[in-house]
C-alpha cells in the first residue's frame, strides 16, 4: 500500500512546534544563487506608510521582522497557528487559524501568506478570509513553491524509501505542491484580485556535501505516518546513496523555484 503524507499532518503542525525545523528546511537556500532578498520583495512593493500589516503563518518571523524595521510606524502583527513557533518571535503576535482569523473585516492594509497556504485543508476558503481582513486599496502577497521545484531529489527519496521501506513515499513536498504550487496559486487569486504580479524567483542550490539536504530530509519526519525505526533506516539508505554520489567530486544542483504574488483590486 503507498504511504502518502496526510493533510492532517499538516493540520496538526507537529512539525513547527518550534523554529528548528523550519530554519533547518531554510538553511537549503544559504547554497542558492541568485541569493533572493524575498522580505526585501514584498517591503518594495508596499505602497505608503501602511496602518496594520499582518503576517498570517509568520513561522519564525523571518518577514515579520523586516516589516517592523522598514514601516516603524505600522501594527505589524504576527499571526501563526503554532504557538510554540512564535515564542521566537517578538509581540505582537497572535495564534490564529487563517480560515478563521480574529481581526475585522478590512482591518489591514498588507497581508501576508507567505509559504502557508499549501498546509491548509480548504485553501480557497483561506483565501476568502485573506481577502475579507485586508482594506480597501491594500495588498495581499501569497508566496509558494512552482511545480518544477526541487524535482531533483525527489527520485533520490523515493527510490531509496522503496529499496528499504518496499513502498512508493512521496516528499512532502511533492505532496504540498500538488495542493498549491505557483501555477495553481496564480489561478486562484486571479479569481478574486484584478491585479496580479507575479514576481518569479528562479535559481539553483548548489550542495557541495550531503549534510544540509540530509538535516532538511531529517526535519521533516513528523511529516510521514512512519515509525522512528523505519524513518531511521530510511534516512541511513538516503546518506549512503548521497555519500555515494559525492565521493565523485560532484556537485549536487537543485533546482530552486518559488513566487510571489502581488495581488490588489478585489473583485466585487
Amino acid at each position: 500500500m503507498q504511504r502518502q503524507t496526510t493533510d492532517e499532518r499538516f493540520q496538526k503542525v507537529d512539525n513547527y512546534r518550534s523554529e528548528d525545523g523550519l530554519a533547518v528546511r531554510q538553511g537549503l537556500y544559504a547554497y542558492k544563487t541568485p541569493d533572493y532578498d524575498l522580505p526585501g520583495v514584498v517591503v518594495s512593493r508596499v505602497s505608503g506608510e501602511p496602518g496594520r500589516v499582518l503576517d498570517v503563518g509568520c513561522g519564525n518571523g523571518r518577514y515579520t521582522a523586516r516589516l517592523r524595521e522598514a514601516f516603524p510606524g505600522a501594527e505589524v502583527i504576527g499571526v501563526d497557528l503554532a504557538s510554540g513557533i512564535l515564542e521566537t518571535v517578538p509581540e505582537p503576535t497572535v495564534v490564529a487559524d487563517v480560515a478563521e482569523l480574529p481581526f475585522a473585516d478590512g482591518s489591514a492594509d498588507v497581508v501576508l501568506a507567505m509559504h502557508m497556504l499549501y498546509h491548509v485543508p480548504d485553501i480557497a476558503a483561506a483565501l476568502d478570509e485573506l481577502q475579507r481582513v485586508l482594506a480597501p486599496g491594500g495588498t495581499l502577497f501569497v508566496s509558494t513553491l512552482a511545480s518544477d521545484d526541487k524535482l531533483e531529489y525527489e527520485p533520490l527519496w523515493r527510490e531509496a524509501a522503496k529499496a528499504v521501506l518496499g513502498t512508493d513515499l512521496r516528499l512532502a513536498r511533492s505532496v504540498l505542491v500538488d495542493r498549491f504550487s505557483l501555477e495553481i496559486a496564480q489561478a486562484m487569486v486571479s479569481e478574486r484580485f484584478a491585479s496580479v504580479v507575479l514576481h518569479d524567483l528562479p535559481g539553483v542550490i548548489e550542495l557541495p556535501e550531503p549534510g544540509p539536504l540530509m538535516a532538511a530530509f531529517r526535519s521533516e519526519e513528523d511529516f510521514f505516518a512512519l515509525s522512528s525505526g523505519e524513518f531511521g533506516r530510511l534516512m541511513e539508505e538516503i546518506e549512503r546513496r548521497l555519500e555515494a554520489y559525492f565521493a565523485g567530486g560532484e556537485v549536487l544542483r537543485i533546482t530552486s523555484h518559488a513566487g510571489i504574488l502581488e495581488c490588489r483590486e478585489v473583485k466585487r
